[in-house]
């Protein structure tokens, strides 16, 4: 090798020395021991000038936790001389908080935090957009505008100490820099991904601190920001089958896997690297699969069937009697589920978060846990906060580490471990209970937004209370209750406005008209319809809503044991009213998203606020209406029935019908025996601009809107009287026999018989309906017995004349226009002959007269 290659390879390796020595990081580790202490602290050695004043400021820092105590503050600059907080950075599991020249201005985090997982952190305000950013690794978590009103100032800065040792910081820190700049997001973004190291010109994590009783090692910024998830195993010996699955499954994993041979081989090896000297695990594992469904159908626990199947040679060979698989060094073989021991090992791609549910915890860092393992067969829990789970003397225990205090011993069951619903024997009060009472909590790895079945598998949170089972266990569909009602509610009393408590409780009436009948005679109409009355009771707090309220429908005891408003229904002949029955539905409307988790419950159950989620109870009816028709205009009429309503549980101003919100749909058939249902909204519509059937809801509020009295509401019915039976049943024959009537003057009356308009007259009378005014008909057919009547008249006296005329020795006539004696006639004669002609042409012509006068002014009024 020549000088100069030897001379360039010296200069390559001196140059990536450089470069590792670069980006080499001072780590600080504060409180290992999870203790917590005002001693531990790191002061700035930099000089600090009161006089910089900062009117915007950007502060980033890198940490990861071991424990929060109460909460974390990472960093403190403070004004010794006004003896101010003027910028601060705290940490919590779920939101952080920016103090700014005391200013305390919480960020909820769109995810919680992890212990002993790497976070960057940047605070900066914008003094000119009044605006305060927090990101975490690199993405903007949230904005806010603020006015903090005035720069900050400082001249002492120091890390991981608060003012009280509830509020210092356990973890590992670095990077922590001060600009008296808002950065930018592409340097906040660069700083997090490790690509630039940028220094703060106010504080610089470069120009150190003094530690005291904190310790420090280095760490390169590419190591530091790899992001690489490290594969964690926990192991048990000697576990049958089903317990081996839960096992597994309770941990947040599920029993192995192998797809290839090389998986079997880096397993066994694994085991043997883990626990060397120990040979209880280094080979013969229990895997997932099993063909205890179908015989010959080998699948894994989620119903997979894997591609391939790596069998030992002459495997698998037991028939229906070995169902289930174990992994060998060189393959599978099968065997009998029920009576072999096995060993178990659960694999993770990363850390594993636990959550003890049903302690009544609001603070999550007394909510979450990590399952560790240092030995074989060994489990335990520790906690975000002070709080263990760990094995002692053989029993599993709950206790609160920093106090040395146990808070419960977990009763004996199978298998033994406190992963899933466990029952515990409390030693402390625990959420109102006293110790040696029983409790019931859950251990759960399964995250926010999923639902731990039974058995310890985790299903999508949406699935539980869904009316189908998805757990393999069914449990997801056990105690779906929806209801929680405080220990004073009165169900005889109905709640206050949510708005104001002064003001009427609005109660949204939403009726839904499937058919209708209408009795013009007995003046009635039959309506069968769904009623549903809507409300909020602000009293009651909802459990496990979904978006579907045909999902949060209440079973019939909790629904009798609950207020609901009570309307009357006041045009009918009996005391009819709303009925809360076996016939009645009442459901749960999820309107508002707004909601927590019960801290005392078990599980994973929502709370919604009675606020803002409505309840309605719905019921179909069939109620016959009593109408009151205007008949003037029979059978060319418009009516209106109505359906009147009235709230009857208690006054308007307790109880008022919401007029925005209520509404009323038609389903049925337009076109009914007698009427038409009309399409055409009413001028007075309570709501403008509706089309739809039938929609007219007048708001009434008793006597003169008196407090005292009740709400009400009409529901009118709109209707078009079908005229066509009449037109075919009444008008036309009384036209014809009008006409026959007519024609009589042209023949001699002796042939025409009157009493045919008598007979249909007395057949119409008895279908029309009875009132004490004339309605248009019964004036049609009094004119038509007027005309025909004023005919006979005319014949009458015509006649009388004409036969006077014949006792005189004139002829009678033979037809309606001549008169004949014997083919001769006299100078009388000719005088009564004459008179007889002008007496049928005035009755010709004042008959018709009158019948066109008399249309013209019926059918004007009619129509306007």
């Amino acid at each position: 090798m020549t000088p100069l290659i030897m001379l360039a390879q010296i200069m390559v390796l001196l140059l990536s020395l450089r470069v590792e020595l670069i980006s080499s990081l001072t780590v600080m580790r504060f409180q290992e021991d999870r203790v917590p202490r005002t001693d531990t602290t790191a002061i700035y050695k930099g000089q600090l000038d009161r006089n910089w004043k900062m009117d915007s400021v950007t502060l980033c820092g890198r940490f990861q936790l071991f424990i929060l105590h109460g909460w974390a503050t990472f960093f403190h600059l403070r004004d010794t001389e006004g003896r101010i907080m003027m910028l601060t950075g705290e940490l919590w599991v779920e939101r952080v908080r920016p103090v700014l020249a005391r200013n305390w201005n919480f960020q909820i985090l769109k995810e919680n935090l992890w212990m002993f997982r790497w976070y960057h952190i940047c605070f900066t305000y914008n003094h000119t957009k009044k605006l305060i950013g927090t990101y975490i690794n690199g993405q903007l978590n949230n904005h806010q505008e603020y006015d903090i009103g005035r720069p900050i100032i400082g001249n002492y800065a120091s890390l991981g100490q608060g003012q009280t040792p509830e509020r210092s910081f356990s973890g590992d820190l670095t990077q922590v820099n001060v600009w008296d700049r808002a950065l930018t997001e592409d340097e906040i973004r660069n700083i997090a991904l490790c690509k630039d190291d940028l220094q703060g010109n106010y504080i610089s994590w470069e120009v150190g601190w003094t530690l005291f009783n904190v310790t420090s090692y280095e760490i390169s910024l590419t190591k530091l920001c790899d992001g690489e998830e490290v594969k964690n195993h926990f192991w048990f010996p000697d576990i049958p089958f089903k317990t081996a699955q839960y096992l597994c499954l309770a941990l947040g994993t599920e029993l192995p896997r192998p797809t290839t041979l090389k998986d079997i081989a880096d397993l066994t090896a694994l085991a043997n690297e883990t626990f060397p000297g120990d040979d209880r695990c280094t080979w013969d594992y229990w895997t997932s699969l099993t063909d205890v469904e179908e015989e010959g159908v080998w699948k894994f626990y989620d119903g997979q069937i894997p591609d391939i199947l790596l069998w030992e040679q002459q495997e698998p060979n037991g028939l229906h009697y070995e169902n289930c698989a174990v992994i060998f060094p060189v393959g599978m073989s099968d065997i009998d589920c029920k009576t072999n021991k096995k060993c178990v090992v659960c694999t993770f791609t990363g850390q594993q978060r636990f959550s003890l549910l049903g302690t009544c915890e609001s603070e999550l860092r007394n909510v979450f846990l990590i399952a560790y393992q240092d030995s074989i067969g060994e489990l335990y829990f520790m906690g975000y906060g002070a709080y263990f789970i760990r094995k002692q003397e053989g029993r599993w225990i709950w206790v609160d580490d920093v106090q040395n205090q146990t808070i419960a011993r977990m009763e004996e069951t199978t298998p033994y471990y406190p992963m899933g619903r466990r029952w515990w024997v409390l030693e402390k009060v625990v959420c109102g209970q006293n110790p040696g009472s029983r409790r019931r909590l859950l251990l759960t790895p399964c995250q926010y937004n999923e639902f731990t079945c039974d058995d310890g598998s985790c299903i999508p949170h949406h699935e539980r209370c869904d009316l189908k089972y998805d757990c393999r266990d069914n449990s997801d569909e056990a105690l779906c209750h929806l209801v929680l009602k405080p220990d004073d509610y009165q169900e005889q009393l109905p709640p206050r406005s949510t708005q104001n408590s002064s003001d009427s409780l609005l109660i949204i009436l939403l009726v839904s008209i499937e058919t209708l009948s209408v009795d013009t005679l007995a003046m009635t109409m039959e309506v069968s319809y769904e009623l549903m009355l809507t409300w909020e009771d602000s009293r009651l707090q909802y459990l496990n809503l979904k978006v579907s309220n045909t999902l949060n429908i209440l079973e019939d005891e909790a629904m009798s044991s609950l207020w609901t408003p009570e309307v009357s229904f006041i045009n009918t002949n009996d005391n009819h009213h709303t009925r809360v029955d076996a016939d009645a539905t009442m459901m749960i409307d999820r309107r508002a998203e707004t909601r927590t988790r019960d801290e005392a419950a078990p599980e994973e159950v929502d709370v919604y606020p009675g606020t803002r989620n409505t309840l309605s109870i719905k019921r179909k009816y069939g109620t016959v209406y009593k109408c009151d028709f205007n008949l003037e205009l029979y059978p060319f009429d418009v009516q209106q029935c109505s359906m009147h309503l009235r709230i009857t549980s208690a006054s308007k101003s307790f109880l008022l019908f919401d007029a925005v919100n209520s509404s009323v749909k038609y389903s049925g058939e337009i076109i009914l025996r007698e009427y038409r249902v009309s399409i055409q909204t009413p001028s007075d519509s309570w709501r403008d601009g509706e089309s739809a059937w039938a929609r007219v809801l007048r708001m009434r509020g008793g006597v003169a809107d008196a407090s005292d009295s009740p709400s009400e509401v009409r529901v009118r019915v709109p209707l078009i009287r079908l005229y066509g039976y009449a037109i075919l049943n009444i008008y036309v024959p009384t036209v014809v026999l009008l006409i026959v009537s007519y024609l009589t003057l042209f023949f001699r009356a002796s042939i025409f018989d009157v009493r045919m308009m008598g007979s249909l007259f007395s057949q119409v009378s008895e279908t029309l309906p009875k009132t004490s005014y004339f309605k248009m008909v019964d004036v049609w057919l009094l004119f038509c017995i007027g005309i025909t009547f004023l005919v006979i008249i005319f014949h009458a006296v015509i006649d009388s004349i004409l036969y006077q005329g014949a006792n005189q020795g004139a002829s009678l006539p033979t037809t309606g226009n001549s008169w004949l004696a014997n083919g001769k006639s006299t100078s009388e004669d000719v005088t009564y002959t004459n008179i007889g002609k002008r007496m049928v042409l005035l009755a010709k012509v004042v008959t018709m007269i009158v019948f066109v006068i008399f249309n013209m002014a019926y059918w004007v009024y009619i129509v306007y």
